[in-house]
């Protein structure tokens, strides 16, 4: 089955990141934290380059509305390397977004509808901020929805998500804060793909199952970013969830929303820790094919068009 990528539906992703971010130029991130700003196309070459050549082929570009996301550096980026590039329509947490925005007024059918446009028509090179929308040719391939620590998003945002979601055939991706609120957003949701992300920041293994028996897939984007906890942790839920024969719910990914994680920038781990670092890591435990299936089938599975 094909997924939607910024130039166009592929057929095969590859060797997939599950949850990245390469551009954020703007808005609400970088106003609050200049370290997110991403808007560099040189740098994103750099970091995209060094992982390719350790076998990288996909990325899923996290950035959603209100973000500073790029439809036009994201083709840019596509085009010079050769990368998949999936995109997302969608939203961060609701508080992100000023009382004025059209999120906290427009009806279920209305959200719905401009998501919707995005995925089939082409998301808005301005982000859907309007009154003027341009179309960029590049269309998304997921939706976005973050629930808040210990808190779901509002009733009607989640109807919108899931009705544009069965509409258009593509999954929505979520942000767990802290790895909270999995089995919440499957409740409210009801839709048949979702890919919980920030799930291994909740480093507990029958948690974690739970979710995965749903049929949920769990996005682990943490390896790399120590401040978070160390790669052992995450080795050993992988380890736990194989043996309960769960691996083909298991995504990997890395999340380097900071300048600080560029190498290109002065700062790491860097795209390729994952692959040079994380992999092998898994492989001396035995669980090179668990890794494998995390990175190419179940990517393939988890981001495909209904």
């Amino acid at each position: 089955m094909s997924v939607r990528t910024v130039l166009g539906d592929v057929e095969e992703l590859g060797v997939t990141y599950a949850h990245e971010h390469l551009f954020m130029t703007g808005d609400w991130a970088v106003r609050n934290e200049p370290d997110y700003r991403l808007d560099s196309l040189e740098a994103a070459v750099e970091e995209v380059a060094a992982a390719q050549r350790l076998g990288l082929s996909a990325v899923v570009e996290m950035t959603p509305l209100g973000f500073g996301r790029s439809p036009r550096l994201m083709r840019a980026l596509a085009e010079r390397t050769g990368l998949h590039v999936v995109a997302v329509t969608g939203f961060h947490k609701s508080t992100y977004y000023s009382d004025a925005h059209w999120l906290h007024h427009y009806t279920v059918d209305e959200i719905a509808g401009l998501l919707a446009a995005e995925i089939e028509a082409g998301m808005d090179e301005f982000g859907l901020v309007g009154p003027i929308i341009r179309r960029s040719p590049a269309r998304a391939g997921a939706i976005k929805l973050a629930a808040g620590y210990h808190r779901l998003p509002g009733e009607r945002l989640i109807k919108a998500v899931a009705e544009a979601a069965q509409r258009t055939g593509v999954p929505v991706v979520t942000h767990c804060d802290k790895g909270t609120m999995g089995h919440e957003l499957l409740d409210a949701l009801q839709v048949d793909r979702v890919i919980l992300g920030h799930i291994d920041h909740n480093p507990d293994a029958g948690y974690l199952a739970s979710l995965a028996e749903r049929g949920a897939y769990l996005a682990f984007d943490r390896p790399g970013r120590i401040k978070y906890g160390p790669d052992s942790d995450i080795v050993a839920l992988v380890e736990a969830l194989a043996a309960r024969g769960l691996g083909d719910r298991l995504l990997f990914g890395m999340d380097l929303a900071r300048r600080s994680y560029w190498p290109s920038l002065g700062g790491g781990p860097g795209l390729t820790y994952l692959l040079e670092r994380f992999v092998p890591r898994l492989e001396a435990a035995g669980l090179g094919e668990v890794a494998k299936a995390a990175l190419i089938g179940n990517a393939q599975a988890a981001f495909s068009l209904r």
